[in-house]
């Protein structure tokens, strides 16, 4: 935990995250990352046997529902978003972490790149697990900590060369470990953390930054800061050019975590008791 975290006990402030949010609406650019994570979750589900009734989506991405493949899967979800989606059966709700349905509500939970905004991931993710009914799934999408390495490093870098003090701009997000630690204490059964590192090229860390706005992720630390100087921005894109020799532009890393969990149900799969195994590891050596 950074000293940060340790002098201010809630990490995200959800006003200045609401304000983010609300302006990406008034963005349209192609996301790749987007598209990446609704691929993800639709492939997931295409290789589970299984027919879900009861479904609720948590997404910002208002593409989301559209991918050709997730329509043939889910049939008639019940889609929760922090913004508007032009989407009839969407509900806005501005706050995600304090969703007002029932518990042992639904047979599928898919959360795509919200859960790593929350202030506390264990108890958001204990939430999500009281809504499943029993045997029910939750597959779940959000930043890891290896997100926007080089732009943390170059904007620090550059900050340095003109402030005398430098402030925190990049979010902390969750390593893998961490968050599969973290998914399996929330009572979680058959749990499932794995990621995949997406490389993103843009012209320069202008676009960039427009493309994590447009996602409605810029800085909603729980801090006062200075705005960023145009000195420190032009500095900053010089540095993550250095840093990727060959490039037109600059390329960013996104690394995305996927959590799979179910809800326990006395049917579900059991892990064989220590000594119980019939075969001995010492039968395929050579004696």
């Amino acid at each position: 935990m950074s000293e940060y975290q340790k002098e201010n006990k809630i990490l995200f402030n959800r006003k200045k995250l609401r304000r983010s949010r609300v302006r990406a609406m008034n963005y349209d650019i192609p996301n790749f990352i987007y598209e990446h994570t609704a691929q993800d979750l639709t492939s997931r589900l295409d290789e589970i046997n299984r027919e879900f009734k009861s479904i609720l989506i948590l997404t910002k991405n208002k593409n989301f529902i559209s991918t050709k493949s997730l329509t043939k899967k889910i049939k008639d979800p019940l889609i929760v978003s922090p913004i508007s989606l032009s989407n009839k059966k969407a509900i806005m709700i501005e706050d995600e972490e304090n969703l007002p349905f029932q518990e042992n509500s639904f047979d599928l939970i898919l959360s795509d790149l919200m859960l790593h905004a929350s202030n506390n991931l264990k108890t958001s993710l204990e939430k999500i697990y009281a809504l499943l009914k029993p045997d029910g799934l939750m597959l779940c999408s959000m930043f890891g900590s290896e997100t926007l390495r080089e732009l943390r490093s170059c904007l620090l870098g550059a900050e340095e060369q003109f402030k005398e003090k430098v402030y925190p701009r990049i979010h902390p997000f969750t390593d893998i470990r961490t968050a599969g630690d973290i998914l399996q204490s929330s009572g979680f059964k058959l749990c499932v953390a794995d990621d995949t590192t997406i490389k993103v090229p843009t012209k320069d860390v202008y676009q960039l930054v427009k493309l994590i706005r447009s996602m409605g992720e810029n800085n909603y630390l729980n801090i006062d800061k200075p705005n960023i100087s145009r000195n420190i921005w032009n500095k900053t894109s010089e540095l993550m050019k250095d840093i990727t020799p060959g490039e037109d532009g600059v390329m960013s890393t996104f690394q995305i975590l996927t959590l799979t969990g179910w809800k326990y149900h006395a049917d579900q799969p059991k892990p064989l008791k220590p000594g119980s195994a019939k075969v001995s590891l010492a039968d395929f050596f050579d004696k």
